[in-house]
């Protein structure tokens, strides 16, 4: 689709185009990436005295994929595409109706539209050139003519579409198209800024027809547009419309998931590696576009999201030894850094036990690894007198003040960087947030979980005060022999830790349930070794290997 159209346009400052170009609907791929590609560097972009435009405007509609992870993975490219076009400038989300004109509104604009909306309905339709447009309210902007020629076109559209138009019907549709148009315009086009690039428009969600006319108005003025909807067959008015996809084009997955609001943060993940080839081909991710090289803390002030990763258990004891940054799926977004964490449960032993001791040795004394050979490790170091005081410390959504909590006199970790302090309670909230817990979410568990987390052990807390995001996981290691299962304290802990982006690693040699009677299942994977052992205590030192005699013999 080619339209041609008139408007006084800046593609860069000190580069002004020509009031006469062409506006071309684009096809890609990814429009979700490509909406962010500037115009002057899209493909068929032409410069010049009638430069070429090409816009996107796209339906995208449907999951790719059909797991409640794969929802998870797309909310968060929205919400990240939101927070990149914010900090863009010019750009508008609607998240479903867009508010009905007010009275005075109407009447405000009808004052000012020009006496040939009561011609003849037929002969207007026949016309090719609509005069009606005569408003003084848009003079005064730069846009008027695209507006102008762009209000013409959506309206013979309407006309064609709409049975039994009458001039009544007609004048609202208009007035209607101007007032949303006129409330928006400030926020596309800002008084005293620079037009670096075209205006852009996400609308998410159920639509009505003036809706979609709206939004093709605005894409024949030269913006891009995408809408966004999880359920395919609710889009039904907009193939109504534009059965032949003229004026947009579609993307249609075969996944459907309920409509949920707009995601406003950024959702946890799990992410699913290949198989692991070779430590220096990880290694080489360093390097790429899409890692680079960090400062040591250089996200200090930021935050995490952890993204667990399911591997297999040869994977597992290769990357427990890999920093975050050289790990599959690492990647840096708005201060946020994504750290591929594990979280594993070793049931059983090898048949050689040998090789068992040889494998959690080597993996319980790497560094910043703490260490527990038993459950029931959390120390309580509150009263309840102490634990109930702090109630009033939550909000009406049972999340922690951070500004009420720092001046209660159970707090005793103001002696740490502020950024870990804030680093702390955001995650006790993301844990308050969470379904981790198999257990209801009480206010009692809330109240533990601050509990738990603000006495912890030194060594715990030392995990968390030297974690530098990009670089070395912190981790805990615990040996469960016993029939005794982890307290509530010691889940807490792990579940903490885990939002963190910690490394978490359990071995139960006797194959007995402990951390699945406590924590949602996805959240943590299970490695089953062939041999089962009871009353199996860890020995003091890593026995020594056996040695075959022909071994002994032909080694060198």
């Amino acid at each position: 689709m080619i339209l041609t159209k008139n408007i006084e346009f800046k593609i860069k400052d000190g580069e002004s185009m020509s009031s006469n170009y062409v506006v071309s609907l684009k096809e890609t791929r990814n429009p979700l990436e490509d909406i962010l590609v500037p115009v002057e560097k899209r493909i068929g972009y032409i410069p010049g005295d009638t430069p070429v435009l090409p816009i996107f405007f796209y339906r995208i509609l449907g999951v790719e994929g059909d797991e409640e992870n794969d929802f998870n993975i797309y909310k968060n490219e929205l919400f990240r595409l939101d927070e990149q076009l914010t900090g863009y400038g010019r750009y508008v989300r609607f998240d479903g109706p867009i508010l009905t004109p007010q009275n005075n509104e109407m009447s405000y604009f009808k004052n000012f539209i020009g006496s040939s909306l009561t011609q003849d309905i037929s002969a207007l339709k026949k016309q090719g050139n609509f005069l009606f447009f005569n408003s003084r309210i848009f003079y005064g902007h730069s846009h008027y003519p695209v507006i102008h020629k762009a209000l013409q076109q959506v309206l013979e559209l309407f006309l064609k579409n709409e049975s039994f138009v009458n001039t009544s019907k007609m004048e609202t549709f208009v007035v209607k198209m101007l007032i949303w148009l006129q409330r928006i315009l400030p926020k596309l086009y800002p008084t005293g800024q620079s037009e670096k690039d075209i205006p852009k428009i996400i609308f998410y969600g159920d639509i009505k027809a003036h809706e979609i006319y709206f939004l093709i108005f605005l894409s024949l003025m030269g913006m891009d547009i995408l809408y966004i909807h999880t359920e395919p067959a609710k889009e039904q008015k907009f193939s109504q419309i534009d059965p032949n996809d003229t004026f947009s084009k579609r993307m249609v997955y075969s996944n459907s998931f309920p409509l949920e609001p707009f995601p406003l943060e950024a959702k946890r993940v799990r992410k699913k590696t290949v198989t692991y080839e070779a430590k220096e081909e990880i290694e080489s991710f360093l390097y790429g576009d899409d890692v680079g090289i960090f400062k040591t803390r250089q996200y200090e002030a930021g935050s995490t999201k952890p993204i667990t990763l399911r591997t297999t258990h040869d994977e597992m004891k290769i990357l427990w030894h890999e920093e975050a940054k050289i790990r599959p799926e690492f990647q840096v977004k708005n201060e946020i850094v994504y750290v591929p964490n594990l979280f594993v449960k070793v049931s059983g032993t090898y048949e050689q036990l040998e090789d068992y001791w040889k494998e959690l040795f080597e993996l319980k004394n790497t560094v910043n690894t703490v260490f527990k050979e038993k459950v029931d490790f959390t120390t309580i170091l509150y009263s309840r007198q102490e634990m109930y005081s702090t109630s009033f410390i939550f909000d009406g959504n049972g999340l922690i003040e951070k500004e009420k909590l720092f001046k209660h006199p159970v707090y005793r970790l103001g002696y740490l960087n502020q950024t870990v302090q804030d680093f702390i309670v955001g995650k006790m909230n993301e844990l308050i947030k969470s379904d981790m817990f198999l257990q209801e979410m009480t206010d009692d568990l809330r109240i533990k979980i601050l509990m738990t987390i603000i006495t912890m052990d030194k060594e715990f807390l030392r995990l968390v005060e030297t974690f530098d995001f990009t670089g070395s996981v912190p981790k805990i290691v615990i040996y469960d022999n016993k029939p005794d299962n982890f307290t509530e304290n010691d889940i807490i802990l792990l579940c903490f830790f885990n939002l963190v982006g910690a490394d978490i690693l359990i071995y139960t040699p006797t194959n007995y349930n402990n951390i699945e009677v406590w924590i949602n299942r996805n959240y943590f994977d299970i490695h089953q070794l062939p041999s089962v052992q009871f009353d199996m205590e860890i020995p003091e030192d890593q026995p020594k290997t056996k040695t075959s005699f022909f071994k002994r013999l032909f080694k060198r």
